[in-house]
């Protein structure tokens, strides 16, 4: 009886001292909501009178994608560099490969309103499954041991914000999801601004990275509302 009591107390212990205590458990829950931001997306535009042309739609989601893999060759040059340089240059390319694929599609297609919005929701649709399944991926390490899963947990820890709600995630994944339609707004009724976007939008990325080593969740969550918020409303305006 003892035995069992000393085995509960010191289970509880460990519970209690490891970050990763409940992770997987809590963030699973609420992984399915991710879903519901572009299609929340899609019907708030849809009951608006526009509804989404699901071949620009797709060809928003390959925009997306074309831009992530071109990151691979620019990670690959400044693979020798200090970690926290690469990370910069990496992180500072968002805007330049993003906003120039986007500039390309968008010309190439000579993008009306209509195409614009279905353009932008594909584009962040694809960003949030890519979400959903990094997400899933480091869940998956939670429970191992070896050498990459430990590696994997202690940039995790580094990170912070362990025991968050994965709803900021979620939040965080409607702010992101208004620059990326409001960016394909933009673009769309005036192409050289495309010239602006790209350091405004590395500008939120390197931005919200750096806000979230300082300060709190709510914080950055804020500073991502007012920058995706404002610029979807400038291309609504626009139009």
């Amino acid at each position: 009886m003892l035995a069992e009591q000393m085995k509960t107390e010191t289970s509880v212990e460990n519970s209690a001292n490891d970050p990763f205590s409940g992770l997987t458990g809590r963030t699973l829950k609420f992984v399915p909501l991710y879903l519901l931001v572009p299609v929340l997306y899609g019907v708030l535009f849809s009951a608006a009178g526009y509804p989404l042309q699901w071949k620009i739609f797709g060809l928003g989601a390959l925009g997306w994608l074309a831009a992530l893999f071109l990151r691979g060759p620019l990670a690959a040059l400044v693979r020798g560099l200090p970690q926290e340089r690469a990370k910069l240059i990496v992180g500072g390319s968002s805007g330049v490969l993003e906003e120039g694929v986007r500039l390309a599609l968008l010309s190439l297609l000579a993008a009306s309103f209509p195409q614009a919005l279905s353009l932008g929701q594909g584009w962040a649709a694809i960003e949030v499954l890519f979400v959903i399944v990094n997400t899933l991926v480091i869940l998956s390490l939670v429970n191992r041991t070896d050498e990459k899963a430990m590696q994997a947990k202690e940039i995790l820890q580094a990170q912070g914000n362990l025991q968050a709600s994965p709803l900021w995630g979620i939040l965080e994944r409607i702010w992101a999801s208004a620059f990326h339609i409001g960016a394909a707004l933009i673009i769309a009724h005036t192409p050289w601004t495309a010239a602006l976007m790209i350091p405004l939008h590395s500008g939120f990325n390197l931005g919200a990275v750096r806000l979230a080593k300082a300060t709190a969740l709510p914080v950055v969550s804020l500073y991502a509302a007012a920058f995706g918020l404002l610029t979807l409303a400038a291309g609504l305006l626009l139009w």
